[in-house]
């Protein structure tokens, strides 16, 4: 070494492990946002799947479901009927059967990557509805099994996968 000062070999090679270090330490923040970023997605994601489909089970909850009919244009739709119900009386002391006429209904269906309630758009911030989602209908005796299967991306290589499974007991308008 030199008494003076430092060689063109050791600066060149202090130059070099910084470099090194720099891009080393650029690699790690890269990575770092990068695994930031989806788990953001992915957050949000469940998020949003976990509130629609939570909105679905509410309405079909809700809803006093005796019968159900298909959609003639969508076989991605179902119409949920409800041709009766049981209410408490004007003065709350017995419980009254009432029949609906025309039925009441809650129609839903997922066209061209959206969901519809009732024929509105249920609006999904940030994801799109894949065109692979579906709402499935199933009849075992008088029972009615609903699947619908949610499938929200926000590109295409990664999916997020939503999925309710409902139950009706099917029946007719009893005798009063």
């Amino acid at each position: 070494m030199n008494k003076k000062g430092i060689s063109l070999v050791e600066l060149l090679g202090a130059v070099v492990i910084f470099g090194i270090s720099i891009s080393l330490i650029a690699l790690v923040l890269s990575v770092i946002f990068n695994a930031n970023e989806r788990i953001l997605e992915q957050s949000q994601a469940n998020t949003e799947g976990t509130i629609v489909i939570s909105h679905l089970e509410n309405l079909m909850r809700q809803f006093s479901t005796t019968d159900y009919s298909t959609c003639v244009e969508n076989t991605n739709c179902v119409i949920l009927e409800s041709h009766y119900t049981y209410e408490l009386s004007g003065d709350s002391s017995s419980i009254v059967l009432v029949t609906h006429t025309p039925p009441n209904t809650l129609e839903i269906s997922i066209i061209e990557g959206n969901l519809y309630i009732n024929g509105v758009i249920h609006e999904i911030r940030n994801f799109q509805i894949h065109q692979d989602s579906y709402i499935e209908q199933t009849t075992v005796g008088n029972q009615l099994e609903l699947k619908i299967v949610l499938i929200l991306y926000m590109s295409e290589d990664k999916t997020y996968t939503f999925t309710t499974n409902q139950t009706f007991v099917l029946s007719d308008v009893p005798a009063s």
